[in-house]
């Protein structure tokens, strides 16, 4: 097992997890290949753009994509448990979710039995403005730049090489490196326009924030209406996140419409932002979350090298809005998903 040779294409929060998870797990030769890495900025890497806290979008009745978020949510209580003197970027902290219609998500929620403190929140607890009920628990937030740094590494730590380069055709790619026996496929948004992939159930769902500088938030907070999503996530440095919009079109540059709704209906959910007089802002940001119609792919592929080999493809991309809050529980299946391709690539040499 440890001897298998596997490049992960990819250095957003999914392939970073699934290449530390794999040298966890005890494979000796893993490498990280990507045109981004951890510290670019750019709008095709989505990851340096997360909010990113944990606050599921599994629905009841999805128990696969449930287990990833759950899984996650245990990993990133005890990363943080375990790294209490280094800045991981995670922090553990009150939530507090707003919804404005009664629906099951909300009113029997799958998650209720999974994350810390749970409670439900009705008007003797105080509810924003429109708000019908609301939850309490204890979840992770996760600044984005300081975690891929951290997971960055923790995989070099392990032995584990990452190379910067562009990729054409991932096929291609498989094809003519002979070191390579297992290929992941953690493109992201990339997989809509990567030769051999070219999946045309990706597309980009944009997202823009304003981040402001409050270190006084200590906790997060969720309204969830007919407007769309509202949300304020305070991170490890001091500064708070404020979203957002949810819009299908890659837009780079910040609308200011949307900049001023923003900060409309965060200070409205949360009077505190305001309470030191006028908000300091650091940046308008814009991302792009790799949404994919059905959901994310998770599927095996074999190909034939040039020389004859067999070379598995494991694809594992298109996590809309949760890549960060299902990365870990992404990597469990992803990794037992390819360990059975392998068993068939084996079986069918025999």
């Amino acid at each position: 097992m440890s001897q298998t040779k596997i490049t992960v294409i990819g250095a957003g929060v999914i392939g970073l997890t699934t290449a530390l998870s794999l040298k966890q797990d005890g494979y000796e030769n893993v490498k990280v290949v990507a045109r981004h890495l951890p510290g670019d900025i750019n709008i095709q890497y989505t990851s340096p753009y997360a909010g990113a806290h944990w606050r599921t979008m599994a629905p009841n009745d999805n128990p696969m994509l449930q287990g990833l978020d759950e899984t996650s949510y245990k990993k990133f209580l005890k990363i943080a448990d375990m790294n209490k003197s280094i800045d991981t970027g995670i922090m553990i902290v009150p939530s507090f979710d707003y919804f404005e219609k009664l629906v099951p998500l909300y009113t029997n929620p799958w998650y209720k039995d999974v994350v810390k403190d749970f409670r439900f929140l009705s008007e003797k607890d105080g509810l924003p403005k429109g708000a019908k009920m609301g939850h309490f628990y204890t979840t992770v937030l996760v600044n984005s730049p300081v975690y891929l740094k951290w997971l960055e590494l923790k995989f070099k730590e392990l032995g584990g090489t990452i190379e910067r380069k562009v990729i054409r055709n991932l096929k291609e790619f498989a094809s003519e490196n002979e070191d390579i026996d297992v290929l992941i496929n953690c493109t992201g948004l990339g997989a809509r326009y990567l030769g051999g992939v070219q999946d045309k159930a990706m597309y980009p769902t944009r997202g823009q924030t304003v981040v402001i500088k409050a270190n006084h938030i200590k906790r997060t907070m969720t309204f969830i209406g007919d407007h769309g999503i509202t949300y304020i996530i305070p991170r490890s440095d001091g500064t708070v996140i404020l979203g957002g919009t949810h819009d299908n079109d890659s837009n780079p540059f910040p609308d200011e419409s949307s900049t001023c709704d923003i900060l409309k209906l965060t200070k409205e959910l949360c009077p505190e932002l305001s309470e030191k007089g006028e908000l300091e802002i650091v940046s308008f940001n814009v991302g792009l979350r790799p949404t994919r119609k059905g959901g994310p792919r998770f599927e095996n592929e074999m190909i034939r090298a040039k020389n004859g080999r067999k070379v598995l493809i494991t694809h594992a991309y298109g996590h809309d809005g949760f890549g960060v809050q299902s990365s870990w529980g992404s990597a469990e299946y992803t990794i037992n998903l390819m360990k059975k391709g392998i068993n068939k690539m084996n079986e069918s040499k025999l």
